[in-house]
This record gives C-alpha cells, structure tokens and sequence, in this order.
C-alpha cells in the first residue's frame, strides 16, 4: 500500500492527468449534459402525448366497437435512464408505435433522425466517448511507465535498491487505476447519479445497473492501460512504447469493431425484413378466400347446430372476426418471432466477437447493463403487440357476444373504452439483463486475464 501511495502521489503531480482530467470531464459533461437534456425534453413529451392519446381514445363517439379498434392510438417506449450514458440501440429503433386492428405496426420516430454532428461524427455519446478517448488516456497515461525511467536511468536505480519488479509493476498499475477511476468513474457515477433522480427510473433498477455499468468501463480502460504498460516494458524508448500502444488502439478500437460487424453480418446473417412481410400476406391471403370463409362458415353452424346465422346464439361476423385475429396473431408470432429471433442471434454473435476485441465486448455489455439493447426494444414491440391484442380481443368479443341479427347495430359508447387500461411498460428485469450479458462480461474479464497473464512473464525478465 505504500508504493501505491508513492506511485499515486507522483501521478497526480503528472501534468499529464491534470490535463487528461480536464480534458475527459469536460468532453463527458458535455455529452452527458446534452443527452439527459435530450431524456429530459422527451419523458416529459411522453407523458404529455401519452395522456392526450388516452383523452382521445375516452372521448371518442359511440360506435361500433370494430370501428374502435381501428380507432386505435398510440404507444410509447420509455426511455431507459441509463441511455444517457449508453443509448445503445434507441437511437436506430423506433419510439412508438400505432396499436389497431389487424396491423402490427412498425415502430417509428427514430432519434437518429435528428442527431447532431457530434452523433454522425461517432462521439455523441459517453459511450462513445469511453470506448474512443478513454483507451487513449490510459495509454498517455501508461506508455512511459517503465520506458521513460529506462531511459532516465531512474529504472536501473530502482531495480538496484532491491525493490522486486513484480511489486514494482505492480503498484505502479494500482497506482494508475485509481487515477483513472478518479478521472472517469466518478464523472460516470455522477452523470447516472444526476440520470438516476431526475429521469423515470421505475422497475429500472438503475443503482445496480449503474455501478456493473461502471465498473465495465473502468475494467475496458484497465484493459488499455496494461496494453500501455506492456509495450512500456518492452520497448527501449518512451517514443516506441507510445508508437505500439497507438497501433494497438488503432487495430482494436477501430479496425477490429469494423471487421467484427463484417463477420458478424457474413456469419449469422438476419432474415430479410421484407421477405418476412411477404409471407405474412400470403398467409393472411391464404386465409381470407371466399372459398375458406365459407367453410368456417359452415363448421360454425355445424358447431351450434344451427341452420342460420340468425339462429346462432352469438354473432357470426364477431364470431368470425375473433377467429381470424387468432389466425393472424399465429402468423404474426411465427414470422416476425422468426424474424425478431435472427436478429437476437445476431447480437449474441456480435457479443461473441468481442474475443477480437475488448471494444467490441464492451459495446454489447454496456448496452445490456443500460437497458439499451436489442433485447430491450424487442420487449417493447412485443409488448405493444400484446397489448394491440388485449383491446382487438375485447372489442371482438363484445361484437361475438351481442348478436346484431334482424338489422340491428352493436353501438358501444364510453363504458367499453373504459374498459381497456392504458398502455404501461415494464423493462426487462436486472436479473435477464445480467443473464444476457454473461458472454460479453466473459470475454472482457478474459481479455484482462490474458494481458495480466502476459505481463508476468515481461515483469520477470524486466531490465533496466
């Protein structure tokens, strides 16, 4: 402890971490600042409208209780408190979606939409900016660990007082963690402290997820500094160490995640979108024939032992319409469950693919542990798709359970609308978003091991 208080007290007397300090703060305040503003602006828009959609749907006329499901309204997604750090994938996915009759809707409004330069530009985030720039602090940081004293000398006297290189080694990396957790950490806990009170964290857990979400990034910076480090043993010079740690950060910050994606998309390629569409209309055009309609026609009068439609004891049309939303409901959850289970698979292999790159490990952990994920707007649409189901069902039974034989009309007014209950969504639980982060959490924790493993042998033979 006390050579790491030794070591630590010469850091933070280091211009460069004064420097390097300020330069991080003030680049993770900006970004953090801006997207809780951003956070801000929409929760309180999301209330606003979502209280207004569900004025509309009170309010609406008596009518049939069919014309209220296309009537339909809109829902909406809320944002996970955490996407001020890491908005992950909210940004590329929709934020609301259009529940009526017959029709799973797309999501829409994507936020990318209006993105400023800064998001085009790859840095728009504190994600973004711990996945770039803070690689390239560690490495300023720890580049001249042992270089610069090989060059001064300072190394050889060190070495000949007797202190152990492993020791040495060693509270010199203790030394520059805790000055990057100084530097990074806290304006990280600070930000999702400020997110945390202020923004909608209900069911989110967001304590939890924020300290894992944290100690991710610092353990992803560890990563760099001891790649730092280690060109720092091996290298005669300070100006070769830092020369092979720009390399590293070079092929594994922006190379590797490019040719990850690559593979990712060759490997485990998603189903096409609109081919998936396409079969959904053929299986509903396979369903909707005069020819079938008549025949369930026909097994719904064999059903009640009825002749007529009039002497059914329900209504044939609601009847009818009920059936068919069963239909449509199972060719919606084979195709788009197809369709939403490739793209999920997708996402495991890119988390997979995090072994050729700790920035790749990270992107898909940070996003799991900030409720940004894919798995995150998946839970969404499905939920607004169960809930399109509650209110078709609803009203399809109220239409089946009133028969409007001898020309009479179902009209339905206010009590029927209050029946729905309005649309409210649960995130996914910490214990699945941890569950989903298992692989990616793995793999970082491996490429730690593996660096730690390698400097073992380079602090052994360690020489002045």
């Amino acid at each position: 402890m006390r050579r790491v208080g030794a070591e630590l007290a010469l850091i933070l007397r280091d211009a460069r971490l004064r420097w390097i300090g300020a330069v991080l703060v003030l680049l993770l305040a900006l970004a953090g600042l801006a997207a809780w503003r951003e956070a801000a602006t929409y929760g309180a828009e999301v209330q606003r409208v979502t209280a207004a959609e569900r004025a509309r749907w009170l309010g609406q006329d008596a009518k049939n209780p069919h014309s209220a499901d296309h009537y339909g309204l809109w829902v909406f997604r809320p944002s996970a408190p955490l996407a001020v750090l890491d908005p992950g994938t909210e940004p590329f996915t929709g934020r609301m979606v259009r529940v009526e009759a017959h029709l799973f809707n797309d999501a829409v409004y994507r936020a990318v939409q209006d993105a400023g330069p800064l998001a085009r530009a790859g840095l728009g985030s504190v994600a973004d900016i711990v996945q770039l720039v803070v690689p390239l602090a560690a490495i300023l940081l720890g580049f001249s660990a042992f270089a610069a004293d090989r060059e001064r000398g300072t190394l050889r006297l060190a070495l000949g007082n007797g202190v152990p290189p492993g020791r040495l080694f060693a509270g010199r990396l203790a030394a520059l963690v805790l000055a990057l957790a100084l530097v990074v950490g806290l304006p990280l806990l600070a930000l999702g402290a400020l997110a945390a009170d202020s923004l909608g964290a209900e069911g989110w857990q967001v304590w939890p997820r924020l300290l894992a979400w944290v100690a991710a990034q610092l353990a992803y910076a560890g990563a760099f500094l001891l790649v730092a480090m280690l060109a720092s043993l091996v290298a005669r010079t300070a100006r070769g160490a830092l020369a092979a740690s720009l390399a590293a950060w070079v092929l594994l910050c922006v190379a590797a995640p490019r040719l990850a994606g690559a593979g990712v998309e060759l490997l485990q390629p998603a189903l096409s979108y609109r081919e998936v569409r396409a079969r959904i209309d053929a299986g509903f055009r396979a369903h909707r024939t005069a020819e079938a309609n008549d025949g369930r026609v026909r097994e719904v009068l064999a059903r009640y032992g009825a002749s007529d439609p009039d002497e059914l004891p329900v209504d044939l049309r609601g009847l009818m319409m009920s059936e068919n939303e069963s239909h449509n409901f199972a060719v919606y959850d084979r195709e788009l469950g197809a369709f939403f289970a490739s793209l999920g698979a997708q996402e495991r292999a890119a988390a997979w693919a995090g072994v050729i790159s700790p920035r790749v490990a990270l992107q898909a952990l940070s996003q799991t542990l900030a409720g940004t994920d894919f798995s995150a707007h998946a839970h969404f649409v499905w939920a607004a798709e169960r809930y399109r189901r509650t209110i078709s069902e609803r009203m399809n039974a109220e239409i089946r359970d009133h028969p409007q034989g001898g020309g009479r009309v179902l009209v339905s007014g206010p009590e029927l609308w209050q029946e729905i209950p309005p649309f409210r969504h649960a995130p996914l639980p910490l214990a699945r978003a941890l569950a989903d982060a298992g692989v990616p959490a793995l793999i970082l924790a491996l490429w730690l091991g593996a660096l730690a493993a390698l400097s073992v042998p380079l602090v052994r033979r360690l020489k002045p």
